[in-house]
């Protein structure tokens, strides 16, 4: 008996020398990858390919349950949803946060944003939220007509949600009292719509690309098929739509005829957004391959291999991403790479297609900003229109209360106006008549810390 017990704990010593290696190796390993997560892009490490980090900021979430959704520029401006249903909008050129808004349930999947110059829209669950933008406060918030299938999109005048079955609903952001505006296209519309100043644009799996007025009497101008799914947000550069299908191929479409200027084809599955920036416009492949065209006759400039996401564009180099989350820096003339940084995997970009700003947002919400060495100020690819002069005071008002306004909330808590049960609602019902397939017209019926501290490291 006493050499059984004696061989057994042995045996459980032997056991025990082998697995906890293991275990301190799978602890370190853990405990390594998160301060992986949470580490900055170092100054150091960002003069080696010429950039500098100009400011670094955390959206507000709980990395244990929630994720950032997505992230959108608007001219200066940076608006960052997350899993949990919170708004947070940065200044894009100071990192500074302009304003936090919760909204809706947390539990309920959300869909956004969408922002212009007025205005932030999202889905949560079933319903819609219209924010006002200088300080997040909800203007509208109502339940869509069914199963909303991407984000929304915004124009001067309307709000336009795409539904899983194919319906597209455009509220509008004036008078409420008015009749919402309702198309019924062919196919699933699971992707953000495009809203340019005088268009609406949104696709459709079934391969087609629909085109819509935006003014006062919205309509559906025309469609294009492209004989594929689209499962990439279109671009734009006046005058015209670019869209990107799975099968490898891109359309450049004339925004105020429809007719199709050029095709080009990459030979692999197109899943991002293309990014027109000039005459350029740069679409990456899932082979991956970043391909610069021309963005007028469609005409291949350059490729270049390893790259999984286009970043951003100055007017001598072009940034991307590999498949690894590592920065890539490439020659704007010819594509060669000029630098590459790792970054193990744990930064997205935003695709910046406004300005030479290279935007890196972590799922866990850490939002850094870089730009190439000197350059203080902005280069926008779009130069932004000038805005309105404050109206003069009214007699018998000091120049300083006519100008004087209430500072923007910190954060704004909105309750889901909705059932909590249903994430979204009850099925919307097809519209009797429609037929999927026509191309009938639209109707509308009556805090930085120091330079290169990490304020997220672990505790």
């Amino acid at each position: 008996m006493g050499s059984r017990t004696h061989t057994a704990s042995t045996l459980q010593q032997l056991v025990g020398s082998l697995l906890l290696p293991g275990v301190l190796i799978l602890l370190t390993t853990v405990e390594v990858g998160a301060q992986v997560e949470r580490r900055l892009v170092s100054q150091e490490e960002a003069r080696h390919l010429g950039l500098e980090r100009a400011w670094f900021a955390q959206v507000r979430l709980d990395r244990s349950r929630n994720r950032v959704e997505r992230a959108v520029l608007t001219k200066d401006r940076l608006t960052v949803l997350t899993s949990s249903g919170v708004v947070q909008e940065f200044d894009a050129r100071t990192g500074e946060t302009l304003w936090i808004a919760t909204l809706g349930n947390p539990r309920h999947p959300s869909l956004g944003p969408a922002a212009n110059d007025k205005f932030v829209a999202l889905v949560n669950g079933s319903n819609l939220y219209v924010l006002d933008s200088t300080d997040g406060r909800p203007i509208i918030m109502r339940p869509v007509g069914g199963a909303p299938g991407a984000a929304p999109a915004l124009t001067n005048a309307f709000v336009f949600v795409p539904l899983v079955n194919g319906r597209i609903e455009g509220y509008p952001l004036g008078e409420q009292k008015l009749t919402p505006w309702y198309y019924q296209s062919f196919g699933r519309a699971m992707v953000p719509p495009l809203a340019t100043a005088e268009t609406f644009v949104w696709t459709t799996d079934s391969g087609h690309m629909y085109v819509g007025n935006v003014e006062e009497d919205p309509r559906v101008r025309f469609r294009l098929e492209t004989g594929s799914e689209i499962i990439a947000s279109p671009a734009y550069r006046k005058p015209y739509i670019y869209a990107a299908t799975i099968s490898g191929e891109t359309f450049a479409m004339d925004e105020s005829t429809g007719a199709r200027r050029w095709k080009y084809a990459t030979g692999f599955t197109v899943s991002r957004a293309p990014a027109a920036i000039e005459n350029r416009v740069y679409v990456t492949s899932d082979e991956p391959m970043l391909h610069c065209i021309d963005a007028e006759n469609g005409t291949g400039l350059w490729e270049a291999a390893g790259v999984a996401q286009f970043a951003a564009a100055s007017r001598s180099r072009v940034y991307g991403v590999d498949d690894f989350g590592g920065l890539l820096v490439l020659d704007a003339t010819t594509g060669s790479r000029i630098g590459h940084l790792p970054t193990g995997g744990t930064i997205n970009t935003l695709v910046n297609d406004q300005t030479d700003r290279l935007y890196l947002v972590s799922e866990q919400g850490t939002v850094q900003c870089l730009h190439e060495i000197g350059a203080k100020e902005p280069l926008y690819h779009v130069v932004p229109e000038p805005q309105t002069p404050p109206a003069e005071a009214v007699e018998g008002e000091t120049a300083e209360t006519a100008t004087t306004t209430e500072p923007p909330a910190e954060a704004v808590t909105t309750p889901p106006p909705a059932d909590d049960e249903d994430p979204f609602g009850a099925e919307a019902t097809e519209d009797a008549g429609v037929e999927a397939e026509a191309e009938a017209e639209a109707e509308m019926p009556a805090d930085s810390a120091a330079e290169d501290e990490d304020p997220f490291g672990g505790t």
